[in-house]
């Protein structure tokens, strides 16, 4: 026998049961005076209804399958972009790197203490 509901017929029929207890619990706690409890459940009311009425497939599949990321890519771009983040000494070319001591030449260009006495 074929089934006439989808397979997401009952949790959809769950969320909105859910959502709408979770209304009835936003209002009772803001009658009683609980702005925080109620503002919770009522921003939970909000997100079942809204997810359990939405027309999108996507809306309870987990976010990493709907945010996917190549690494390979991400890899190359990141080296790319350490690679011209480096700050390079005017007078050898190579980079400078934390702790080196490095002071401007007399053309304000960056470069090594050591590079700069060589060529005094």
């Amino acid at each position: 026998m074929d089934s006439t509901q989808s397979e997401d017929g009952n949790g959809r029929i769950a969320r909105l049961v859910l959502a709408a207890g979770l209304g009835v619990a936003a209002l009772w706690s803001l009658r009683k005076g609980k702005r925080l409890r109620g503002a919770l459940a009522g921003a939970g009311a909000a997100a079942l209804g809204y997810s359990a009425t939405s027309d999108a497939d996507g809306v309870t599949e987990p976010l990493a399958e709907e945010f996917e990321i190549d690494t390979a890519e991400s890899d190359e771009v990141e080296s790319d972009a350490t690679e011209s983040d480096h700050l390079r000494c005017a007078a050898c070319g190579e980079p400078i790197v934390a702790g080196q001591i490095r002071v401007p030449n007399e053309d304000d260009e960056t470069v090594h203490e050591s590079c700069l006495e060589a060529t005094a």
